[in-house]
Protein backbone atom coordinates (compact mmCIF):
# COMPACT_ATOMS: atom_id res chain seq x y z
CA UNK A 1 0.00 0.00 0.00
CA UNK A 2 1.51 3.54 -1.36
CA UNK A 3 1.62 5.95 1.86
CA UNK A 4 0.43 9.55 1.74
CA UNK A 5 2.04 12.22 3.35
CA UNK A 6 1.02 15.65 4.02
CA UNK A 7 2.53 19.02 5.11
CA UNK A 8 1.55 19.66 8.66
CA UNK A 9 -0.28 23.20 8.69
CA UNK A 10 0.89 25.00 11.54
CA UNK A 11 -0.86 25.68 14.74
CA UNK A 12 -2.66 28.65 16.39
CA UNK A 13 -1.26 31.06 18.21
CA UNK A 14 -2.06 32.55 21.61
CA UNK A 15 -4.62 34.96 21.17
CA UNK A 16 -4.36 34.80 17.18
CA UNK A 17 -7.23 33.60 14.98
CA UNK A 18 -7.79 30.04 15.32
CA UNK A 19 -6.07 27.21 13.73
CA UNK A 20 -5.33 23.25 13.50
CA UNK A 21 -4.37 22.45 16.80
CA UNK A 22 -2.21 19.28 18.25
CA UNK A 23 0.27 19.66 15.21
CA UNK A 24 2.88 22.09 16.34
CA UNK A 25 1.10 23.01 19.66
CA UNK A 26 4.58 23.57 21.79
CA UNK A 27 6.27 25.99 19.40
CA UNK A 28 5.62 29.90 20.16
CA UNK A 29 6.02 32.30 17.57
CA UNK A 30 6.33 36.10 17.73
CA UNK A 31 3.03 37.77 16.37
CA UNK A 32 3.84 39.86 13.15
CA UNK A 33 1.00 40.54 10.60
CA UNK A 34 -0.25 37.96 8.68
CA UNK A 35 -0.18 38.69 4.72
CA UNK A 36 -2.54 37.67 2.39
CA UNK A 37 -0.93 34.34 1.49
CA UNK A 38 1.59 34.32 3.44
CA UNK A 39 3.23 31.16 4.63
CA UNK A 40 3.41 29.83 8.16
CA UNK A 41 6.45 30.57 10.07
CA UNK A 42 8.85 27.89 9.13
CA UNK A 43 11.50 28.19 12.28
CA UNK A 44 11.67 27.62 16.12
CA UNK A 45 11.91 30.46 17.99
CA UNK A 46 15.20 30.97 19.40
CA UNK A 47 16.17 33.75 22.20
CA UNK A 48 17.70 36.61 20.75
CA UNK A 49 15.98 35.89 17.42
CA UNK A 50 12.95 38.49 17.20
CA UNK A 51 11.93 38.27 13.75
CA UNK A 52 11.07 35.32 12.09
CA UNK A 53 13.31 35.27 8.13
CA UNK A 54 10.13 34.39 6.52
CA UNK A 55 10.57 34.14 2.13
CA UNK A 56 10.66 37.95 0.76
CA UNK A 57 8.29 39.39 -1.30
CA UNK A 58 8.17 37.88 -4.70
CA UNK A 59 9.42 33.87 -2.98
CA UNK A 60 8.22 30.71 -3.39
CA UNK A 61 5.27 30.43 -1.09
CA UNK A 62 5.70 34.39 -0.45
CA UNK A 63 2.47 37.29 0.01
CA UNK A 64 1.99 39.48 -3.01
CA UNK A 65 3.42 43.35 -2.71
CA UNK A 66 0.91 45.45 -0.58
CA UNK A 67 0.83 48.08 -3.19
CA UNK A 68 -0.17 45.72 -5.80
CA UNK A 69 2.74 46.53 -7.63
CA UNK A 70 5.45 44.14 -9.18
CA UNK A 71 7.62 42.51 -7.22
CA UNK A 72 10.45 43.98 -5.45
CA UNK A 73 13.02 44.33 -8.13
CA UNK A 74 11.48 42.92 -11.19
CA UNK A 75 9.92 44.81 -13.47
CA UNK A 76 11.10 48.45 -12.48
CA UNK A 77 9.47 47.81 -9.51
CA UNK A 78 11.44 49.30 -6.25
CA UNK A 79 14.26 47.54 -4.49
CA UNK A 80 13.12 46.78 -0.95
CA UNK A 81 15.43 47.75 1.91
CA UNK A 82 17.99 45.82 2.79
CA UNK A 83 17.16 42.86 5.29
CA UNK A 84 18.07 43.18 8.80
CA UNK A 85 20.76 40.67 9.75
CA UNK A 86 19.53 38.17 12.05
CA UNK A 87 22.66 36.27 14.25
CA UNK A 88 21.95 32.85 15.67
CA UNK A 89 22.63 32.47 19.65
CA UNK A 90 23.05 29.45 21.32
CA UNK A 91 20.11 29.16 24.64
CA UNK A 92 21.83 31.47 27.66
CA UNK A 93 23.39 34.45 25.49
CA UNK A 94 26.44 33.12 24.39
CA UNK A 95 27.46 33.62 20.39
CA UNK A 96 28.81 30.30 19.04
CA UNK A 97 32.43 29.51 19.24
CA UNK A 98 34.08 30.81 16.05
CA UNK A 99 35.90 27.67 14.35
CA UNK A 100 39.38 27.74 13.96
CA UNK A 101 41.47 27.26 11.08
CA UNK A 102 43.65 24.35 12.26
CA UNK A 103 45.55 23.56 8.68
CA UNK A 104 48.77 24.71 11.02
CA UNK A 105 48.60 22.02 13.50
CA UNK A 106 47.51 19.55 11.21
CA UNK A 107 50.60 19.93 9.57
CA UNK A 108 53.27 20.33 13.19
CA UNK A 109 51.06 17.23 13.73
CA UNK A 110 52.44 15.21 9.94
CA UNK A 111 55.88 16.86 10.85
CA UNK A 112 55.99 15.04 14.00
CA UNK A 113 54.86 12.26 13.19
CA UNK A 114 56.63 11.82 10.01
CA UNK A 115 60.04 12.80 12.02
CA UNK A 116 59.30 9.82 14.20
CA UNK A 117 58.77 7.55 11.47
CA UNK A 118 62.23 8.13 10.37
CA UNK A 119 63.68 7.68 14.22
CA UNK A 120 61.64 4.67 13.99
CA UNK A 121 63.15 2.99 11.01
CA UNK A 122 66.52 4.17 11.52
CA UNK A 123 66.29 2.34 15.25
CA UNK A 124 64.63 -0.58 13.52
CA UNK A 125 67.66 -0.48 11.00
CA UNK A 126 70.16 -0.16 13.81
CA UNK A 127 69.20 -3.10 15.31
CA UNK A 128 68.80 -5.20 11.77
CA UNK A 129 72.47 -4.00 11.46
CA UNK A 130 73.69 -5.04 14.74
CA UNK A 131 72.14 -8.63 14.43
CA UNK A 132 70.25 -10.82 16.53
CA UNK A 133 72.49 -13.88 16.66
CA UNK A 134 75.07 -14.13 19.55
CA UNK A 135 78.66 -12.82 18.19
CA UNK A 136 80.86 -14.53 20.20
CA UNK A 137 83.22 -16.09 17.67
CA UNK A 138 84.24 -19.94 18.84
CA UNK A 139 87.67 -21.03 19.99
CA UNK A 140 89.43 -23.16 18.02
CA UNK A 141 88.53 -25.94 20.18
CA UNK A 142 84.67 -25.16 19.79
CA UNK A 143 84.58 -24.79 16.24
CA UNK A 144 81.43 -26.74 14.67
CA UNK A 145 82.73 -29.73 12.44
CA UNK A 146 82.50 -29.35 9.17
CA UNK A 147 81.79 -33.09 8.33
CA UNK A 148 82.09 -34.78 5.10
CA UNK A 149 80.08 -38.50 5.40
CA UNK A 150 80.90 -41.48 3.20
CA UNK A 151 78.03 -42.77 0.75
CA UNK A 152 75.22 -44.66 2.42
CA UNK A 153 75.83 -48.76 2.16
CA UNK A 154 72.37 -49.54 1.50
CA UNK A 155 70.83 -46.32 -0.18
CA UNK A 156 70.98 -48.64 -3.98
CA UNK A 157 70.75 -46.01 -6.64
CA UNK A 158 69.94 -42.84 -4.15
CA UNK A 159 66.83 -41.07 -3.81
CA UNK A 160 64.04 -39.95 -6.05
CA UNK A 161 63.90 -36.27 -6.86
CA UNK A 162 61.01 -35.37 -4.67
CA UNK A 163 63.02 -37.23 -1.72
CA UNK A 164 65.64 -35.24 -2.49
CA UNK A 165 63.83 -32.09 -2.39
CA UNK A 166 61.75 -33.09 1.38
CA UNK A 167 65.17 -33.99 2.67
CA UNK A 168 67.56 -31.23 1.96
CA UNK A 169 65.02 -28.44 1.18
CA UNK A 170 64.37 -27.15 4.97
CA UNK A 171 68.34 -26.79 5.08
CA UNK A 172 68.71 -24.22 2.36
CA UNK A 173 67.86 -21.11 3.49
CA UNK A 174 67.05 -17.74 1.78
CA UNK A 175 69.72 -14.89 2.23
CA UNK A 176 68.39 -10.76 1.90
CA UNK A 177 71.64 -8.22 2.20
CA UNK A 178 71.34 -4.48 3.21
CA UNK A 179 73.65 -2.08 2.05
CA UNK A 180 75.04 0.74 4.02
CA UNK A 181 72.18 4.20 4.76
CA UNK A 182 68.96 1.54 3.68
CA UNK A 183 66.25 -0.43 4.67
CA UNK A 184 65.56 -2.06 1.59
CA UNK A 185 66.53 -5.04 0.40
CA UNK A 186 69.37 -4.76 -1.99
CA UNK A 187 69.93 -8.38 -3.17
CA UNK A 188 69.12 -11.97 -2.78
CA UNK A 189 71.04 -15.19 -2.91
CA UNK A 190 70.82 -18.39 -0.90
CA UNK A 191 72.76 -20.43 2.01
CA UNK A 192 73.10 -23.61 3.05
CA UNK A 193 72.61 -24.54 7.51
CA UNK A 194 75.69 -26.55 8.52
CA UNK A 195 75.00 -27.20 11.68
CA UNK A 196 72.22 -26.94 14.43
CA UNK A 197 74.09 -24.03 16.06
CA UNK A 198 73.36 -21.89 13.58
CA UNK A 199 75.94 -21.66 10.94
CA UNK A 200 75.38 -20.96 7.27
CA UNK A 201 77.77 -21.27 4.12
CA UNK A 202 76.88 -18.92 1.55
CA UNK A 203 79.08 -17.14 -1.53
CA UNK A 204 81.19 -14.30 -0.29
CA UNK A 205 79.86 -12.04 -3.00
CA UNK A 206 76.36 -12.43 -1.93
CA UNK A 207 77.22 -10.76 1.34
CA UNK A 208 80.10 -8.58 -0.04
CA UNK A 209 79.68 -4.95 0.87
CA UNK A 210 76.25 -5.66 3.05
CA UNK A 211 75.62 -3.53 5.90
CA UNK A 212 72.84 -6.11 7.28
CA UNK A 213 71.79 -9.65 6.67
CA UNK A 214 68.75 -11.43 7.18
CA UNK A 215 67.65 -15.25 6.31
CA UNK A 216 64.59 -16.86 5.74
CA UNK A 217 64.29 -19.96 6.66
CA UNK A 218 62.38 -23.10 4.98
CA UNK A 219 59.36 -22.42 7.79
CA UNK A 220 58.54 -19.07 7.11
CA UNK A 221 60.69 -17.38 9.87
CA UNK A 222 63.22 -14.18 9.11
CA UNK A 223 66.11 -13.99 11.47
CA UNK A 224 68.96 -11.46 11.61
CA UNK A 225 72.33 -12.58 10.82
CA UNK A 226 76.20 -11.74 11.47
CA UNK A 227 78.74 -12.36 9.14
CA UNK A 228 81.04 -14.39 10.46
CA UNK A 229 83.67 -14.48 7.76
CA UNK A 230 84.12 -14.02 4.01
CA UNK A 231 86.91 -14.93 1.22
CA UNK A 232 86.47 -13.44 -1.73
CA UNK A 233 89.66 -15.68 -3.49
CA UNK A 234 87.87 -19.24 -2.72
CA UNK A 235 84.17 -17.44 -3.27
CA UNK A 236 83.24 -18.54 0.40
CA UNK A 237 81.44 -17.00 3.10
CA UNK A 238 79.66 -17.39 6.79
CA UNK A 239 76.82 -15.92 8.37
CA UNK A 240 75.27 -16.90 11.47
CA UNK A 241 71.62 -16.69 12.90
CA UNK A 242 70.53 -17.78 16.53
CA UNK A 243 67.51 -19.85 16.46
CA UNK A 244 66.05 -23.51 17.20
CA UNK A 245 64.78 -26.61 15.34
CA UNK A 246 67.39 -25.97 12.33
CA UNK A 247 67.72 -28.53 10.05
CA UNK A 248 71.99 -28.70 9.16
CA UNK A 249 72.65 -30.16 5.51
CA UNK A 250 74.19 -33.71 5.20
CA UNK A 251 77.49 -32.78 3.32
CA UNK A 252 78.94 -35.49 0.71
CA UNK A 253 82.82 -35.77 -0.59
CA UNK A 254 83.32 -33.83 -4.06
CA UNK A 255 86.39 -35.63 -4.50
CA UNK A 256 83.97 -39.04 -5.75
CA UNK A 257 81.84 -37.23 -8.22
CA UNK A 258 81.93 -39.04 -11.48
CA UNK A 259 81.13 -37.60 -14.99
CA UNK A 260 77.36 -38.20 -15.76
CA UNK A 261 76.34 -38.45 -12.16
CA UNK A 262 72.58 -36.92 -11.41
CA UNK A 263 72.79 -33.71 -9.69
CA UNK A 264 69.98 -31.62 -8.44
CA UNK A 265 70.49 -27.51 -7.25
CA UNK A 266 68.34 -26.12 -4.52
CA UNK A 267 68.09 -22.02 -3.80
CA UNK A 268 66.49 -18.80 -4.13
CA UNK A 269 65.91 -18.40 -8.11
CA UNK A 270 66.03 -14.69 -8.94
CA UNK A 271 66.08 -13.66 -5.58
CA UNK A 272 62.14 -14.58 -5.15
CA UNK A 273 61.60 -18.17 -5.78
CA UNK A 274 62.92 -19.71 -2.72
CA UNK A 275 63.71 -23.59 -2.26
CA UNK A 276 63.20 -23.51 -6.62
CA UNK A 277 65.10 -27.37 -7.55
CA UNK A 278 66.21 -27.84 -10.65
CA UNK A 279 67.53 -31.52 -12.08
CA UNK A 280 70.79 -32.19 -13.95
CA UNK A 281 73.95 -34.16 -14.52
CA UNK A 282 77.64 -33.40 -13.41
CA UNK A 283 79.16 -32.10 -16.54
CA UNK A 284 82.63 -31.99 -15.65
CA UNK A 285 85.03 -32.15 -13.13
CA UNK A 286 88.27 -30.01 -11.98
CA UNK A 287 86.73 -27.16 -14.03
CA UNK A 288 89.66 -24.43 -13.98
CA UNK A 289 87.10 -21.14 -14.13
CA UNK A 290 89.24 -17.39 -13.54
CA UNK A 291 86.92 -15.00 -11.80
CA UNK A 292 87.96 -11.59 -10.15
CA UNK A 293 88.56 -11.65 -6.47
CA UNK A 294 89.04 -8.06 -5.37
CA UNK A 295 92.16 -6.83 -7.16
CA UNK A 296 93.29 -9.63 -8.90
CA UNK A 297 91.78 -12.96 -10.59
CA UNK A 298 92.34 -16.22 -9.62
CA UNK A 299 91.38 -19.54 -10.94
CA UNK A 300 89.80 -22.13 -8.93
CA UNK A 301 89.02 -25.69 -9.90
CA UNK A 302 85.14 -26.02 -9.91
CA UNK A 303 82.11 -28.73 -10.95
CA UNK A 304 80.37 -28.48 -14.10
CA UNK A 305 76.58 -28.84 -14.11
CA UNK A 306 73.65 -28.76 -16.08
CA UNK A 307 71.30 -28.21 -13.20
CA UNK A 308 69.92 -24.37 -14.16
CA UNK A 309 71.82 -22.49 -11.08
CA UNK A 310 70.16 -18.50 -11.66
CA UNK A 311 70.87 -15.54 -10.14
CA UNK A 312 69.84 -15.96 -6.21
CA UNK A 313 71.31 -19.18 -6.48
CA UNK A 314 74.61 -18.57 -5.43
CA UNK A 315 75.08 -20.17 -1.99
CA UNK A 316 72.36 -23.02 -2.47
CA UNK A 317 73.16 -26.66 -2.59
CA UNK A 318 74.16 -29.27 -5.42
CA UNK A 319 73.36 -32.26 -3.91
CA UNK A 320 74.31 -35.89 -5.29
CA UNK A 321 71.51 -38.53 -5.73
CA UNK A 322 71.68 -39.28 -1.95
CA UNK A 323 70.28 -36.00 -0.71
CA UNK A 324 74.17 -34.94 -0.01
CA UNK A 325 75.63 -31.48 -0.83
CA UNK A 326 78.67 -31.86 -2.73
CA UNK A 327 79.08 -28.44 -3.91
CA UNK A 328 78.28 -24.56 -3.24
CA UNK A 329 76.38 -23.40 -6.26
CA UNK A 330 77.80 -19.88 -7.49
CA UNK A 331 76.04 -17.88 -10.22
CA UNK A 332 78.42 -15.48 -10.19
CA UNK A 333 80.59 -18.45 -12.18
CA UNK A 334 78.29 -19.23 -14.81
CA UNK A 335 78.15 -18.57 -17.99
CA UNK A 336 75.69 -15.69 -19.23
CA UNK A 337 76.10 -17.18 -22.85
CA UNK A 338 75.25 -20.56 -23.06
CA UNK A 339 72.59 -22.06 -21.51
CA UNK A 340 72.73 -25.68 -19.40
CA UNK A 341 76.39 -24.53 -17.88
CA UNK A 342 76.42 -23.99 -14.19
CA UNK A 343 79.20 -24.03 -11.80
CA UNK A 344 79.65 -25.28 -7.78
CA UNK A 345 82.77 -25.00 -5.72
CA UNK A 346 82.97 -28.73 -4.38
CA UNK A 347 82.58 -29.37 -0.78
CA UNK A 348 86.42 -30.97 -0.62
CA UNK A 349 87.76 -27.82 -1.15
CA UNK A 350 85.09 -25.74 0.31
CA UNK A 351 85.54 -27.68 4.57
CA UNK A 352 88.74 -26.31 5.11
CA UNK A 353 88.18 -22.26 4.45
CA UNK A 354 84.52 -22.80 5.54
CA UNK A 355 86.38 -23.75 9.25
CA UNK A 356 88.96 -21.15 9.42
CA UNK A 357 86.31 -18.74 8.62
CA UNK A 358 84.48 -19.85 11.67
CA UNK A 359 87.26 -20.08 14.16
CA UNK A 360 89.00 -17.10 12.66
CA UNK A 361 86.84 -15.01 10.11
CA UNK A 362 89.26 -15.27 7.82
CA UNK A 363 91.82 -18.12 6.08
CA UNK A 364 94.26 -19.07 8.28
CA UNK A 365 97.94 -19.50 7.34
CA UNK A 366 97.63 -18.23 3.81
CA UNK A 367 100.74 -16.03 2.72
CA UNK A 368 100.92 -13.11 1.25
CA UNK A 369 103.24 -11.74 -0.89
CA UNK A 370 102.35 -7.70 -0.81
CA UNK A 371 102.06 -7.02 -4.60
CA UNK A 372 99.65 -6.83 -7.39
CA UNK A 373 100.64 -8.17 -11.00
CA UNK A 374 99.51 -8.16 -14.43
CA UNK A 375 100.32 -11.10 -15.93
CA UNK A 376 102.63 -10.41 -19.56
CA UNK A 377 101.60 -12.11 -22.75
CA UNK A 378 103.83 -12.29 -25.93
CA UNK A 379 101.45 -9.33 -27.43
CA UNK A 380 101.82 -7.32 -24.32
CA UNK A 381 104.56 -7.18 -23.29
CA UNK A 382 106.87 -6.24 -26.08
CA UNK A 383 104.53 -3.76 -26.81
CA UNK A 384 105.50 -2.08 -23.63
CA UNK A 385 109.61 -3.06 -23.67
CA UNK A 386 108.73 -5.65 -21.22
CA UNK A 387 109.31 -9.52 -21.31
CA UNK A 388 106.71 -12.08 -23.05
CA UNK A 389 105.84 -13.71 -19.95
CA UNK A 390 106.21 -12.72 -16.42
CA UNK A 391 104.26 -10.97 -14.06
CA UNK A 392 104.35 -6.94 -13.74
CA UNK A 393 103.89 -5.20 -10.94
CA UNK A 394 101.49 -2.57 -10.86
CA UNK A 395 102.16 -2.07 -6.72
CA UNK A 396 103.94 -3.13 -3.68
CA UNK A 397 102.04 -2.91 -0.38
CA UNK A 398 103.91 -1.25 2.82
CA UNK A 399 104.37 -4.68 4.66
CA UNK A 400 105.95 -6.34 1.75
CA UNK A 401 109.22 -7.28 2.28
CA UNK A 402 109.98 -7.02 -1.31
CA UNK A 403 110.63 -3.33 -0.03
CA UNK A 404 114.04 -3.63 1.68
CA UNK A 405 115.34 -5.58 -1.69
CA UNK A 406 114.42 -2.04 -3.41
CA UNK A 407 111.54 -3.72 -5.82
CA UNK A 408 109.42 -1.29 -7.13
CA UNK A 409 106.38 -0.58 -9.47
CA UNK A 410 107.38 -1.89 -12.99
CA UNK A 411 109.69 -5.02 -12.34
CA UNK A 412 108.80 -8.24 -13.49
CA UNK A 413 108.66 -11.65 -11.62
CA UNK A 414 110.12 -14.07 -13.98
CA UNK A 415 109.81 -17.31 -11.88
CA UNK A 416 108.72 -18.44 -8.00
CA UNK A 417 111.00 -21.09 -6.60
CA UNK A 418 112.61 -21.89 -10.12
CA UNK A 419 108.46 -22.38 -11.39
CA UNK A 420 108.41 -19.91 -15.06
CA UNK A 421 105.31 -17.64 -14.34
CA UNK A 422 102.62 -17.08 -16.94
CA UNK A 423 99.44 -16.82 -14.98
CA UNK A 424 99.11 -15.05 -11.44
CA UNK A 425 97.40 -18.62 -10.90
CA UNK A 426 100.79 -19.98 -11.36
CA UNK A 427 102.17 -17.65 -8.40
CA UNK A 428 99.56 -18.32 -6.27
CA UNK A 429 99.99 -22.36 -6.47
CA UNK A 430 103.41 -22.01 -5.71
CA UNK A 431 102.54 -19.22 -2.77
CA UNK A 432 100.26 -21.72 -1.36
CA UNK A 433 103.11 -24.45 -0.89
CA UNK A 434 104.43 -22.11 2.28
CA UNK A 435 103.30 -21.01 5.78
CA UNK A 436 103.69 -17.26 6.88
CA UNK A 437 107.19 -16.46 8.05
CA UNK A 438 108.43 -18.63 5.20
CA UNK A 439 110.81 -17.42 2.34
CA UNK A 440 110.23 -17.59 -1.28
CA UNK A 441 112.89 -17.12 -4.10
CA UNK A 442 111.85 -14.99 -6.86
CA UNK A 443 113.98 -13.89 -10.50
CA UNK A 444 112.73 -10.76 -10.93
CA UNK A 445 113.48 -7.99 -13.95
CA UNK A 446 114.38 -4.37 -13.32
CA UNK A 447 112.67 -2.29 -15.26
CA UNK A 448 115.09 0.01 -17.27
CA UNK A 449 118.79 -1.99 -17.08
CA UNK A 450 116.90 -5.18 -17.84
CA UNK A 451 119.33 -6.63 -15.33
CA UNK A 452 117.62 -10.08 -13.20
CA UNK A 453 118.55 -9.51 -9.81
CA UNK A 454 117.19 -12.98 -7.09
CA UNK A 455 115.29 -12.05 -4.39
CA UNK A 456 114.64 -14.16 -0.77
CA UNK A 457 111.31 -12.69 0.06
CA UNK A 458 109.65 -13.28 3.81
CA UNK A 459 106.12 -14.09 3.30
CA UNK A 460 103.36 -12.20 5.32
CA UNK A 461 100.32 -14.09 6.37
CA UNK A 462 97.17 -12.85 5.03
CA UNK A 463 94.11 -11.66 7.04
CA UNK A 464 92.31 -9.91 4.12
CA UNK A 465 89.25 -11.65 2.37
Amino acid sequence: MEEKYSRPQCCALPGGPAGREGIMDQRQYPQYPQQPGGPCPPYVQQPGMEYPPYPPYGGQGSAAPPYGGSVYGQGGGPVPPRAPQYVYQTPGGKPPRRRRNRAPLVAVLLCLGLAATVFLAGEAFDALRSGGAARRRPTPGEVPSFTIEDLPEDADGGLSTVEIAKTVGPSVVCINVYEPGSISIAGSGSGIILNEDGFIVTNAHVVEGSSAVTVLLDDGRELDAWIVGSDTRTDLAVVKITADGLVPASFGDSDILQVGERAVAIGNAAGQLSGTVTQGIISGLNREISMQAGNSVVTMNLIQTSAAINPGNSGGALVNRFGQVIGINSAKLNSSTFEGIGFAIPSADAQPVVEDLIAYGYVKDRVALGVMVIALSPVTGPANDLPSQGLYISSVEDYSDLNNHDITVGDVILTADGVTLETTSDLLDVLETHKPGETVRLEIQKRGSGNVVTVDAVLAESRSN
